[in-house]
């Protein structure tokens, strides 16, 4: 029975374990957050600096500067001229951080549900035998006595 379970195990391609998550709101969820902060601190960025920082010329810059202030790859190639948008920089860097090990989360939860699936299937069986077992040390007990 344990071999049959392995190879149905590998046949779940990973494309189904996608589709397991995006079914999932967490995920829907967590997108929007995800984009609405990115978009949020772009519109927050252009505005507190595209006055003063000669390397932001649209809007467009800003959302460059989000996605990689929020990734943490920071290119450097636009970077804050103004106290306020080092602050914002600071907390979008915390705040990619996070997400990122949020999506992480998601994503390897969706790799292994099949085999915490398989896991928690026997571990149930295993418990049922244990139960069973139990009651028939009860049965001989009381039989004995």
């Amino acid at each position: 029975m344990k071999s049959t379970m392995r190879k149905n195990l590998r046949r779940t391609i990973p494309i189904q374990r996608f589709i397991w998550l995006m079914k999932k709101p967490v995920f829907w969820q967590l997108t929007i957050l995800v984009h609405s902060l990115l978009f949020c601190s772009a519109g927050l960025f252009y505005w507190l600096e595209s006055d003063l920082n000669t390397s932001l010329e649209s809007f467009q810059d800003a959302l460059y500067w989000a996605v990689s202030t929020a990734t943490t790859v920071g290119y450097g190639d636009i970077t804050t001229q103004t106290s306020s948008g080092k602050w914002l920089s600071m907390a979008l860097m915390v705040l990619g951080t996070l997400f990122s090990a949020l999506y992480t989360a998601l994503f390897a939860a969706a790799l292994m549900k099949p085999e915490l699936d398989h896991i928690e299937h026997e571990i149930i069986q295993e418990e049922l035998k244990v139960e069973s077992l139990s009651r028939k040390v009860q049965s001989l007990n009381d039989r004995d006595a």
